[in-house]
C-alpha cells in the first residue's frame, strides 16, 4: 500500500482511488509506462526552493522544469531546484524518489500544473517504487488544495 501518511489521508478523506501495483521503477516516466498511462496523465513531484521555502511542484511525468519560467511565476529570481538529500527527511515514510503529491501533509506549499485534464484520471506515486495511486482529477484537486498553478 501507499506510505502510512498517504494511506491514512486518503482513507480518512474517503477518497475515490485505486491502487495500482507494478514492477519497481525509479522515474516518473517509467512509472507512467508501468501503469499504462500517458506521461501527461502521470504526475511527478519536483521540489524547489522559492525564497528559501521548500515548495512542491506537481507536473506531468514527461515535462521538464524551466527555472526562468518559475522565476516569473513566483516573481523572484530566488528559485532553485533542490537536491534530494536536502528534503529526504521531510518524506521519511516514503521510498526515495517516490514522493506523493500532497505537499500539505509534509508542510510544503503545492503548485499544480495546468496541463492535467479535469475530465481524466490522474496517476501518481503513493510513496513506494512499486505502487501508484489513480483517482479522478476532480477528487485529486480537492485533496491537494494547491496553493497555485503553473504552466
Amino acid at each position: 500500500m501507499a506510505s502510512v501518511t498517504v494511506q491514512r489521508y486518503l482513507d480518512d478523506s474517503h477518497a475515490h482511488y485505486v491502487s495500482i501495483a507494478h514492477m519497481p521503477v525509479y522515474t516518473a516516466q517509467e512509472s507512467a509506462e508501468a501503469t499504462h498511462v500517458s506521461g501527461y496523465q502521470y504526475a511527478k513531484v519536483v521540489i524547489v526552493k522559492v525564497k528559501d521555502v521548500l515548495t512542491m511542484l506537481v507536473v506531468p511525468a514527461c515535462s521538464h522544469i524551466d527555472i526562468r519560467c518559475l522565476q516569473k511565476v513566483f516573481a523572484t529570481p530566488a528559485v532553485l531546484l533542490v537536491a534530494e538529500k536536502e528534503f529526504a527527511k521531510a518524506f521519511a515514510d516514503c521510498e526515495r524518489g517516490a514522493i506523493p503529491p500532497f505537499g500539505h501533509l509534509y508542510r510544503m506549499p503545492v503548485y499544480l500544473s495546468r496541463i492535467f485534464h479535469a475530465d481524466r484520471a490522474i496517476v501518481f506515486n503513493g510513496g513506494l517504487y512499486n505502487e501508484a495511486i489513480q483517482m479522478p482529477y476532480k477528487y485529486f484537486i480537492d485533496l491537494v488544495s494547491p496553493d497555485g498553478f503553473i504552466d
